[in-house]
């Protein structure tokens, strides 16, 4: 897993939501996460971070784990 995914897991998990949940609410791909938990992808396109940033009230640089909270 990457330090992405722990951190939109993590952002799910605070806001008592499921991955899939988060990912239809904001119309992106179930399987954008599923690749990231799975190790087959270990970043995200610009447009997803922003959205899952976006949904969450967080920076893109906190998302990446550039940033602290």
């Amino acid at each position: 897993m990457s330090i992405l995914y722990d951190r939109i897991y993590s952002l799910c998990t605070q806001s008592n939501i499921t991955p899939c949940k988060m990912c239809s609410e904001i119309g992106i791909s179930r399987s954008a996460i599923t690749d990231l938990k799975a190790g087959r992808k270990k970043d995200l396109n610009a447009t997803t971070a922003y959205k899952i940033a976006k949904y969450f009230g967080v920076s893109v640089g906190y998302l990446l784990g550039f940033e602290d909270k």
